[in-house]
């Protein structure tokens, strides 16, 4: 059982009553790139939980263009791994049981008026984020994929016009592990170059 307290997780286990306190950080670095899952399905309630970190997201002047869908059959994951062959296993993307589409009503985007920016991909992007952090905590292995033909998925999935496809948030219980701290630290930016001045 997770519940959520400033800064922190807090992890009961209500047959040993310890309790395990895991920072943001930490489980942001606990979070990785998985390509390999094993074939079982996700259960409703945390597809419902994953869903739910994206929906409270935050967005540019509250418009909330984002919407997302759910691809979690075997026909919808075809259709998903159709918008990049390259990256098709076992009939989904990297095998995994659970996708997320994650699109923008571009229209209902705020617009910076000085030049013009549409604010989609930021939106787009804290609610895959957001949906991602609390895949990681529900136990999942994730993978953030934007390499994909959106015109393919535009035809697809049958988006309404207006709504353009921006990520896919790939989900499922991992089969590979993640990298030692050292061989994640290297692959990192340091932060003496992280930081303008």
């Amino acid at each position: 059982m997770g519940l959520w307290v400033p800064f922190v997780l807090l992890w009961i286990d209500s047959l040993n009553l310890e309790v395990l306190v895991v920072s943001y950080l930490d489980l942001a670095r606990g979070r990785y790139s998985c390509r390999s899952f094993e074939d079982r399905s996700v259960e409703q309630a945390v597809v419902d939980a994953i869903v739910e970190a994206g929906r409270i997201a935050p967005s540019a002047c509250n418009n909330h263009p984002t919407r997302v869908m759910v691809l979690d059959t075997p026909e919808l994951l075809e259709k998903a791994a159709a918008c990049q062959p390259r990256f098709a296993r076992d009939e989904s993307i990297f095998g995994a049981p659970l996708v997320f589409l994650i699109c923008s009503v571009t229209d209902d985007a705020w617009v910076r008026p000085y030049d013009q920016m549409n604010s989609s991909e930021i939106d787009t992007s804290i609610v895959c984020d957001q949906m991602m952090m609390e895949a990681t905590e529900q136990g999942l292995g994730t993978c953030w994929v934007c390499h994909f033909k959106p015109e393919v998925a535009q035809e697809q999935f049958n988006l309404p016009k207006g709504v353009y496809p921006y990520h896919m948030l790939v989900c499922g219980y991992p089969a590979d592990h993640i990298a030692d701290p050292e061989h994640r630290e290297a692959r990192t930016i340091p932060l003496p170059n992280f930081l303008l001045k």
